[in-house]
């Protein structure tokens, strides 16, 4: 299993968060850097992954965490954890 920590203070914007997210899942060459995407590759994982989201308020968290919640809903290979602020 890995386990991918998702410490939203260390992003300033959803660029960044997607480029450690495809390096550290090991995405795919032709992912889309976007929410899109990324729930496509994050619902269809295969791999036993974990995230543990570290909310800071960021403009653009909740889209990732809405997106992180609905895949692992659907990915019994996905689970995500979301630690309060």
């Amino acid at each position: 299993m890995r386990t991918v920590v998702v410490d939203f203070h260390d992003f300033e914007d959803k660029a960044s968060l997607h480029r450690f997210l495809a390096e550290h899942l090991d995405f795919p060459d032709y992912y889309g850097k976007n929410l899109d995407a990324l729930y496509d590759v994050l619902s269809t994982e295969g791999r036993e992954t974990t995230i543990l989201a570290l909310p800071a308020g960021r403009e653009f968290e909740a889209g990732f965490l809405s997106v992180f919640k609905d895949a692992a809903e659907e990915n019994q290979h996905l689970t995500v954890g979301i630690r309060p602020k």
